[in-house]
């Protein structure tokens, strides 16, 4: 999700819009006849709305523009007649189906479910070298390269003569340390060449380690070693990719910590550049002055069903904060208390807003 992208998308289209938010796993048996359903209730939903018959009767080519993703993943999808503003994969599909008809896109879900941008390196190592795959924070491959070490012998040999046995050992294990210094220096370069968010490292655990203890600390700071996944056949690609949207999760994660804690220090000052409640992040919304909107929301598997809730206000302020192009950080109610549930970190101190 770039939120770069979805300014320009939300700034050259109007309302109203339909936005669809479901679970669109594929990992049972009979998950092909429950998408079906599911996207059958959608259509139910938006007549109950009273969305208009031309817009229903996009969302079963809409549907099918996708083929259904490996594993448990949601979906998001926000159009309007004419255009389609959203068609997001979502790394963790919602509790229950969110379907709106407004004149402003619900986009509320997508900050909550979706994944921060990251563009991922992933070097899958052995002792003779390395696959890399440039992917996206979904594990989609935007490119692919090889590097091998042609060197020999990288086995070892087997117990004979002692003084040959051991002159072979010795150069072996040279090899291979040579192998994984000159696959750290290839990494390094790429590294600095496509300034990737991480270096995810997986593989056998001894090429893992030799790897990384070579690498500069430019990329060392960025790499990410995983267990799952590595260069010999048979391995599980569902399980990398799942470890590399834990990954994703994880930094997701951090920003929001990063985020509150930010929030937390300027609110302990007086410098007015931290504000929270509905009424005064709106009046900096109109001067332009939110540089990061925080979104307290419950979480839980207990929150209110979405055809219960009006979601207009912040439906509203979020779009607001995304055409001016600040950040949305959804964050846990037990992580922090928001009067109204919003809080914004500030470009200017509040005080000064109206003085300008």
């Amino acid at each position: 999700m770039n939120n770069a992208d979805l300014k320009k998308r939300l700034d050259a289209t109007h309302g109203p819009f339909v936005s669809i938010y479901i679970d669109d796993s594929n990992n049972t048996e009979d998950a092909i006849k429950s998408r079906e359903l599911q996207w059958r209730a959608v259509q139910d939903a938006l007549r109950d709305q009273g969305t208009p018959d031309e817009l229903i009767s996009k969302v079963p080519e809409l549907a099918a523009r996708r083929e259904p993703p490996i594993g448990r993943r949601g979906r998001a999808l926000i159009f309007t007649k004419d255009v389609t503003v959203v068609d997001e994969e979502l790394p963790v599909a919602p509790p229950q189906p969110d379907v709106r008809f407004a004149i402003m896109p619900h986009l509320l879900p997508l900050f909550e479910f979706g994944a921060p941008q990251q563009h991922i390196l992933l070097a899958e190592a052995d002792r003779n070298g390395v696959d890399v795959s440039y992917i996206d924070e979904y594990g989609h491959a935007i490119d692919f390269d090889s590097e091998d070490q042609d060197r020999h012998p990288i086995h070892k040999a087997a117990v004979g003569d002692r003084f040959s046995w051991a002159k072979v050992q010795e150069r072996t294990e040279e090899m291979i340390e040579r192998n994984y210094r000159d696959t750290a220096t290839y990494l390094a370069e790429v590294v600095r060449e496509v300034k990737p968010s991480m270096l995810v490292l997986s593989g056998e655990v001894q090429a893992r380690t030799g790897i990384e203890r070579h690498l500069p600390e430019d990329a060392k700071k960025l790499t990410h070693s995983v267990t799952e996944g590595g260069r010999a056949e048979g391995t599980d690609d569902a399980r990398l990719a799942d470890a590399i949207t834990d990954l994703v999760q994880q930094r997701r994660a951090e920003r929001v910590a990063e985020a509150l804690e930010r929030f937390r220090i300027e609110s302990g000052r007086s410098s007015g550049y931290a504000v929270d409640g509905m009424r005064i992040v709106a009046a900096n919304l109109q001067q332009g002055n939110v540089d990061t909107l925080l979104v307290a929301r419950p979480l839980t598997e207990t929150q209110p069903s979405p055809a219960q809730t009006d979601t207009r206000e912040e439906d509203a302020v979020i779009a607001a904060t995304i055409h001016q192009g600040g950040e949305v950080v959804v964050c846990s109610q037990d992580d922090v208390k928001f009067n109204n549930g919003f809080g914004a970190i500030l470009r200017a101190p509040a005080m000064a807003v109206g003085d300008g």
